[in-house]
């Protein structure tokens, strides 16, 4: 993968959508994400009763580090995310926690302050929509001292899917493909991180329990269909969002 591809790419593509985007954040905030409560029950054992310092990679406005800190009010949570004006909204949300801190950038930018700064690191829902996964990872790995927690859609076999979207009604998709949603091939996720150095990987499958209605035809977002054994599937557009919780061992 080319590196400077990849740190140019940016997700939101300035302030186009910005309302939007806010919006479906603060979602995230007013009613909890079904993979949100799983990464709460996933990552309580290492993070409840201990004071460390976590990063939180690519933040948004900051929903996670903000529900995270419920948990562990000892800890220290530090996001980071390339849209000023998501890291300005972080900041109204966490006005009254002490214990959280934003900083608007790339990863890139923090990579010789932050060499094994961090107990714990999170990159939440994030690693599809990028163009690919290989650099963000080395920065995570580089950030880390223990434990990284990683959510993305993951295929089971030796196969890569790069899918680019297109939106046309929204302003960024107006001229130009204006996001990903990127399927990543789960053995050879692994080959790479642990030839980064990982002593483990643990992967937790994520199974939807609620039904989640379709949205407009002609919008992303996620719902869901039910199976002939009554299990859930997920799915954005044509895409089926095959999500898996990876936590990565240091």
């Amino acid at each position: 993968m080319n590196y400077k591809l990849e740190r140019k790419y940016n997700y939101f593509d300035g302030d186009k959508d910005k309302n939007f985007n806010i919006s479906k954040m603060y979602g995230y905030v007013k009613d909890k994400q079904e993979l949100d409560k799983f990464l709460e029950k996933s990552i309580s054992p290492f993070i409840i009763d201990k004071k460390l310092k976590i990063l939180d990679a690519c933040c948004g406005i900051g929903h996670i580090s903000n529900l995270l800190s419920e948990l562990s009010p000892q800890s220290v949570f530090f996001g980071i995310d390339q849209s000023d004006y998501l890291i300005e909204e972080a900041k109204k949300l966490s006005k009254n926690k002490k214990n959280l801190y934003f900083e608007a950038g790339d990863l890139y930018d923090f990579s010789n302050k932050f060499q094994k700064e961090f107990d714990i690191s999170i990159n939440w829902k994030t690693l599809s929509w990028l163009p690919y996964y290989e650099q963000i990872i080395k920065d995570l790995v580089s950030f880390t001292k223990n434990h990284i927690f990683i959510s993305s859609l993951f295929y089971d076999g030796d196969i890569d899917f790069e899918i680019k979207v297109r939106e046309f009604k929204k302003e960024s998709g107006k001229n130009h493909f204006n996001s990903y949603y990127n399927v990543y091939s789960l053995p050879r996720f692994k080959e790479f991180v642990y030839g980064l150095g990982a002593k483990n990987i643990e992967v937790y499958n994520f199974d939807m329990n609620i039904d989640i209605p379709k949205p407009p035809i002609d919008e992303m977002g996620t719902y869901t269909e039910r199976l002939a054994d009554n299990k859930r599937i997920q799915i954005s557009g044509a895409v089926v969002m095959s999500w898996k919780i990876i936590r990565i061992d240091l």
